[in-house]
């Protein structure tokens, strides 16, 4: 008889805990939403549509995903994931502008993409290319992984047109998709915006190689290879180095390089050395050197002009420094870089005055091979 009255006391128990949640369920819609009290029923029930109120219980979705929006009247609650996505950025200063903005990129994706639209939108926003994606037709979402690399180049959404223009005058050239893309990679990793617009003004001509990395350590340049504006990222001003004027810039592990070349020196040539010319805008070259302009390798940063403060520059060749220079300069990464009897490689005619940096590695390959750095890449190629 005990028994039976346990049993039945378990069976009333579970019956009450199944009619309180089942009545719960409908007569409180938001039973189930997470974070939901009296004054948030109230602010809900106020705001919210009952499309909107029917979502909300329908997804269960935590209140604090959406209540800081919920009593301006340009919010609508299933845009809400798109809200936050834009919130995250930090780029948006009013919550007014983030729901703008999240309505309308709501809006035009899930016309296109239905169910994929918010895949879409974090691509887009995650690289801040939503704007140039709302506000310029010509946007295209097969050409993505291009304006990845564009975007942090401009402040403003045109890189969408200059993408599409620049495309097509590589195309012009014969590269193919995979060739575009690696292009865009390297180029945009290594110039600034102005600097990729003048690169592109040769992309018509043919028979100039446009060069989207200058920064590796074995770049050539001549009459055939091209630039344009750019500027290295570590460039720093030389200091403590005796030179021809205070403001003259290099390449940051050259110029560390070239003060410890200059500290092994003994002390007598070391006083006679000065820096007569190092890293050289584009600016500068259009205006000493118009034909220079984007293809002189001073504006590598790797570059520099030594002379002697007691010899005539002419006949810096028969000094102590120089010499010491041709023996020595490897083994801190440097080489002469327009050696004696290499004109038909360099395409420039002997001068002992001009030193590159390379690094130690390929310096001492370069010196003990008694080549220069074209040879060398051609050798390296070939293996």
């Amino acid at each position: 008889m005990e028994n039976k009255r346990k049993y039945l006391f378990i069976t009333v128990i579970a019956l009450f805990i199944v009619s309180f949640y089942t009545i719960n369920l409908r007569f409180d819609p938001f039973y189930r939403v997470n974070g939901i009290n009296n004054d948030n029923r109230m602010i809900i029930e106020k705001y919210l549509s009952k499309e909107e109120q029917k979502y909300l219980v329908e997804n269960r979705i935590p209140l604090y995903h959406f209540m800081k929006y919920i009593k301006y009247d340009d919010f609508y609650l299933p845009y809400y994931q798109y809200y936050e996505l834009l919130e995250k950025t930090g780029r948006y200063s009013t919550n007014k502008s983030i729901l703008q903005t999240g309505n309308e990129l709501a809006t035009k994706l899930t016309g296109i993409y239905k169910g994929a639209s918010y895949d879409q939108a974090k691509k887009l926003v995650e690289h801040d290319l939503e704007a140039g994606y709302l506000y310029n037709q010509n946007f295209d979402f097969d050409k993505l992984q291009i304006y990845y690399e564009m975007r942090p180049l401009y402040e403003d959404y045109s890189y969408v047109d200059d993408t599409e223009y620049y495309i097509e005058l590589l195309k012009n050239r014969g590269l193919t998709d995979k060739m575009i893309l690696s292009f865009f990679k390297q180029a945009c990793a290594n110039y600034s915006r102005y600097g990729l617009t003048t690169l592109m003004t040769q992309a018509n001509n043919p028979d100039m190689f446009l060069i989207p990395d200058p920064s590796a350590l074995l770049t050539t340049l001549s009459d055939q290879t091209y630039i344009g504006a750019y500027v290295p990222h570590n460039l720093v001003l030389m200091s403590d180095i005796h030179r021809l004027k205070y403001a003259m810039y290099l390449n940051n592990d050259a110029y560390d390089a070239l003060k410890k070349m200059i500290d092994a020196m003994p002390d007598e040539i070391a006083n006679d050395f000065y820096v007569k010319e190092a890293y050289t805008s584009f600016t500068d070259l259009q205006y000493s050197n118009p034909n220079l302009a984007g293809k002189d390798e001073r504006q590598l940063g790797h570059t520099v002009s030594i002379a002697s403060k007691s010899i005539a520059y002419q006949e810096f060749e028969t000094s102590a420094l120089s010499q010491w220079l041709e023996a020595h300069s490897y083994e801190y990464g440097f080489i002469l870089r327009y050696p004696k009897r290499m004109a038909s490689s360099t395409n420039h005619v002997y001068d002992a005055h001009y030193y590159r940096y390379v690094g130690k590695k390929n310096a001492n390959k370069i010196y003990k091979e008694n080549s220069c750095i074209e040879e060398y890449n051609q050798k390296e190629a070939a293996e």
